[in-house]
């Protein structure tokens, strides 16, 4: 007869079995984390059990954390996981990744895909009912990414293992999670309460981008990219008021690259800000140089990445990049897009304050392009508004243009704003412009973006021709 092991003994292993648990287990929701549902998804699979694996990621969760506290934030969590929970059905499997997501595996044996994405639809609608805690009623929007093991309801009568010589290619536990992941990012893209598949072509996208973030790490490294300026021109008098800076890369096999290369995936690297703060050092640099036109000082409007205006070091970069140049305040001007505006966390009014206090002009880019520019005029105090390129292109044609165009211009008196006209590429253009009281026009009817060198000459040209017709008056 075996001798029954000590108390000691026993009270070992159970404590080792707590630690086990406790290492796959979330502290904040009591959930699974990221191991435990790698562990979970491993046994489905060696059971052979066909399983959906969503990533479901949160819209708005930085800014309940920033503006009501990092309890509110954690407590948040907990709501969201009891929510997610009450909604799933029993044999499903609900984990905590990290900050704000939380996945999601689903048997779905018999089922087709489209009973899934309308229980994930049904989860994005609950998580959407608003909440009270603590006295504060809070709104939550999430974005959810899926990987389903069956192309379509029609194409595929069941739902394939994964793992198995009929899978795509996914041979384990996390690279299931990671496709899940790739898709709810995407699915964030078109903010709010959307739901993706994933398609191979994320991941070859997504592979494509990591190959570009690297050859910008190295472009940045090496000192090849470079700013180029646009004039931007006052419709009354003729004369330039100043530039917008804007970003070229001289690859050293490529060639010069246009900002539709490239721009998007430097606004979602890491060295975003980074290049964002060199951008905006240079072009105050370059700037001090300008002469003054008719009397009046030039400005330069300098674009930053949404990486940049939510920096703590933000106002101390401006500070130094007008410091070290000697630019005045004044004739600098930081073009906001909209990305910028939609991730406020309630401190982008007091920043904007804070430049205004410095004598530094706001502006907002790409205006009417997005369901949020109106709204974001009555608590961005801006001082100028940027009609884009795509309304005024067809302007004197497309009434629907035009009557946007009229409407942006009335806005902008009603709050007493500047509006400049981007992608102005003819003199009637810049005439109707004009006639509609619009301030200011940049464009290829008067020069495209210009090295430094180039641009000297191109100011230069302005003066002698002002001269010659000064002379002749």
């Amino acid at each position: 007869m075996s001798t029954p092991p000590s108390d000691e003994a026993m009270s070992d292993y159970v404590e080792d079995l707590l630690d086990a648990t406790r290492a796959e287990e979330d502290p904040l929701t009591g959930l699974p984390n990221r191991a435990g549902l790698l562990r979970a998804l491993d046994t489905r699979r060696a059971q052979r059990v066909p399983t959906a694996v969503a990533v479901l990621g949160l819209d708005n969760f930085r800014s309940i954390s920033v503006t009501l506290g990092p309890g509110m934030a954690d407590t948040m969590l907990q709501v969201v996981a009891a929510r997610l929970l009450a909604r799933l059905p029993t044999d499903a499997f609900l984990a905590r990744l990290d900050g704000d997501e939380f996945a999601i595996a689903l048997s779905v044996l018999g089922q087709k895909p489209r009973a899934t994405e309308a229980l994930l639809n049904a989860i994005l609608l609950d998580l959407a009912q608003p909440c009270e805690v603590d006295m504060h009623r809070v709104h939550l929007d999430a974005c959810v990414g899926v990987l389903l093991d069956a192309a379509d309801d029609e194409a595929a009568p069941g739902p394939l293992i994964p793992g198995t010589a009929d899978d795509d290619g996914a041979t384990d536990s996390l690279e299931l999670v990671a496709r899940a992941q790739l898709a709810m990012h995407y699915a964030k893209r078109s903010r709010g309460q959307t739901l993706r598949r994933f398609e191979p072509s994320m991941r070859t996208e997504a592979i494509d981008r990591r190959r570009l973030d690297l050859e910008l790490r190295r472009a940045a490294g090496e000192g090849e990219f470079e700013l180029h300026y646009q004039p931007q021109i006052d419709l009354e008098t003729g004369r330039p008021t100043g530039a917008e800076a804007l970003l070229r890369w001289r690859h050293p096999e490529r060639g010069l690259l246009m900002p539709v290369d490239f721009i998007e995936a430097l606004a979602m690297s890491g060295i975003a800000a980074t290049v964002g703060w060199w951008i905006l050092d240079q072009a105050c640099r370059d700037a001090a140089t300008w002469p003054k036109i008719d009397g009046h000082a030039m400005t330069v409007s300098v674009n930053l990445f949404p990486s940049q205006f939510g920096h703590e070091d933000f106002l101390h970069e401006v500070d130094a990049a007008l410091r070290n140049s000697g630019l005045p305040p004044q004739s600098l001007e930081l073009e906001l897009t909209e990305t910028i505006a939609l991730r406020d966390d309630g401190g982008a009014a007091a920043t904007l304050q804070a430049l205004r206090g410095r004598g530094v002009k706001a502006a907002y880019d790409d205006f009417g392009t997005g369901y949020a520019s109106l709204s974001m005029l009555h608590h961005l105090a801006v001082d100028r508004v940027k009609i884009d390129r795509s309304f005024v292109r067809d302007v004197m044609e497309d009434r629907g243009d035009a009557a946007i165009v009229r409407s942006i211009l009335l806005i902008a008196r009603n709050f007493d704003m500047q509006v400049t006209a981007e992608g102005v590429e003819s003199a009637p253009q810049a005439d109707f412009l004009r006639k509609l009281g619009c301030d200011e026009v940049q464009g290829f009817y008067y020069s495209q973006a210009l090295p430094l060198a180039d641009f000297g000459h191109w100011l230069s040209g302005y003066e002698r021709r002002r001269a010659s017709i000064a002379r002749i008056e």
